[in-house]
């Protein structure tokens, strides 16, 4: 009687631990059929010579990580992801109390356009513009590496987001 008890309970332990559960994201309408995808090189209409490579490699990694879809080389993706990198501009936040011409935070806006194109039909599904906002503490001497930390970390959020639409409802 107790080992029947016992059975019964880890069948129904096996049953209710597998209801719901799945890697990844619930497609959208769109995606449903789309199971591997590519990349191509982001463009870079900005001054930062690096801004197109952040991005493809942010994107990469986004949709690898979240394990919805896989990835896949270009003749045998299901959807391509492709965009350019449109305007990283930075700007003042806080200046110095002493010198208004030196500042102390600076704030990095990046924009991104994107299409998301289903490879064997050439459909267009998703063409959007995103933009994020970073900040950046000015450190004498370190302005360049903290505006290439902040790039680097708005094409990660951007990455995100755009992972965000593919992935769920």
């Amino acid at each position: 009687m107790k080992t029947l008890r016992i059975l019964i309970t880890a069948a129904a332990a096996l049953v209710l631990s597998s209801c719901g559960y799945h890697l990844g994201g619930m497609k959208p309408a769109g995606m449903k059929d789309m199971n591997t995808f590519c990349v191509e090189v982001f463009g870079n209409e900005t001054l930062y010579p690096n801004a197109g490579m952040l991005m493809t490699t942010a994107m990469a990694n986004a949709l690898q990580s979240d394990g919805t879809y896989r990835m896949a080389s270009r003749k045998d993706a299901d959807f391509i992801v492709k965009g350019t990198v449109t305007r990283a501009t930075r700007e003042s936040q806080i200046t110095d109390s002493d010198d208004t011409y030196v500042s102390i935070k600076l704030g990095l806006t990046v924009s991104v356009n994107y299409k998301v194109i289903e490879r064997k039909t050439g459909k267009e599904l998703y063409d959007s513009t995103l933009m994020e906002t970073t900040s950046f503490f000015n450190q004498v001497g370190s302005t360049e590496s903290a505006v290439e930390s902040a790039l680097s970390y708005a094409t990660r959020r951007l990455a995100d987001e755009i992972t965000i639409e593919l992935v769920t409802e």
